[in-house]
């Protein structure tokens, strides 16, 4: 089944992810990471520190979903605080936001070790509403941040900076960050100290679970047995026998061609609280990368009338939300 459709803006690059070999002969490790997108790569970098770690994936190295992602790196989530309080205490939301930062900080760590070479840059991020009931949300969540020690300033109306219209909106001057989220992965499977123990083109076909440990068949017929596997396949669920263990959505995404003099308040990354909701961001060449229009995953290929449909419907909510650069907006890119 294909999981992606369109061509992925951030795998256009002339500096691929380097080759690897398909594994062919049987390996023991202590753990197996199956998918190299962003999650297995990440996982890849450090668990190879400490442990015998063996890192597969059935095509090319973030190649699949990492290469659709638009990328706001953000520690809020989401959904306001006041929502989550019905499953969260106020401490665990806390917790949570601050996991997300030092996250931040962990990609900053690793690029100041390895060099920038995927456009890592720390940017404020700015969630806002244009609805009169999520005005209410946007103060108490203004307030939540301020009474847990998080930066956190109130735009309105009357006081907004950006070039498009608010009701409300929160901004965050050390809330995201932004990069090219296969040149990130690239670096970070590159940089692993694992580098024979990696291997694209090479399919698991199935598990065997003898209790004491794991059996990984490949399509080349050979094995990988390992006292751990970690699933790291994104939308793939075909291993675990396609259990629903979450709930799954497309998202859908469009590109533009470079805009001149395209900026706002500090280029902040930008999300509405819309259901599904709509972010956007500007990328390094000044082009645009809006996302949102999530639909139901189900396991069936990706409608091609129904990603047009939600990609012109991105267009149009473009266009009205930045009537300024309506007239230079023009697609470049349509993937989901």
């Amino acid at each position: 089944m294909e999981y992606v459709k369109g061509q992925p803006y951030f795998c256009q690059v002339k500096d691929k992810i380097k080759q690897y070999s398909y594994s062919d002969k049987d390996i023991k490790c202590d753990i197996l990471i199956i998918g190299g997108g962003i999650d297995g790569a990440i996982l890849n970098y450090y668990l190879s520190k400490k442990y015998n770690v063996v890192l597969v994936d059935m095509a090319r190295f973030g190649c699949c979903c990492t290469a659709c992602a638009t990328v706001l790196l953000e520690y809020q989530l989401d959904d306001y605080a006041e929502n989550l309080l019905k499953f969260m205490t106020e401490t665990e939301i806390e917790t949570v936001y601050n996991m997300g930062l030092e996250s931040i900080e962990g990609i900053n760590k690793f690029i100041n070790e390895h060099g920038n070479y995927c456009s890592f840059r720390k940017v404020p991020s700015f969630m806002y509403t244009n609805s009169i009931f999520g005005m209410n949300a946007v103060k108490k969540e203004h307030e939540f941040r301020l009474k847990h020690g998080f930066k956190s300033q109130l735009f309105t109306k009357e006081n907004n900076p950006f070039p498009f219209e608010i009701k409300a909106g929160i901004y965050n001057e050390d809330g995201g960050a932004e990069f090219n989220p296969y040149l990130f992965t690239k670096q970070m499977i590159e940089n692993a100290k694992n580098q024979e123990m990696i291997f694209e083109n090479t399919k698991i076909n199935n598990i065997i679970d003898n209790k004491d440990y794991f059996l990984a068949n490949t399509n080349y017929g050979n094995s990988i047995k390992c006292k751990k596997i970690i699933l790291a396949t994104g939308f793939n669920f075909s291993l675990m026998k396609d259990k629903n263990l979450c709930d799954r959505y497309i998202s859908y995404s469009i590109v533009t061609k470079p805009i001149k003099n395209l900026s706002w308040k500090n280029n902040a990354l930008i999300q509405d609280d819309n259901e599904p909701y709509h972010y956007l961001r500007i990328l390094p060449d000044n082009r645009l990368i809006y996302g949102g229009e999530d639909t139901t995953f189900k396991l069936k290929p990706i409608s091609e009338k129904v990603a047009e449909k939600k990609y012109n419907n991105l267009i149009k909510a473009l266009k009205n939300m930045l009537p300024t650069f309506a007239k230079d907006i023009e697609i470049d890119y349509k993937f989901c």
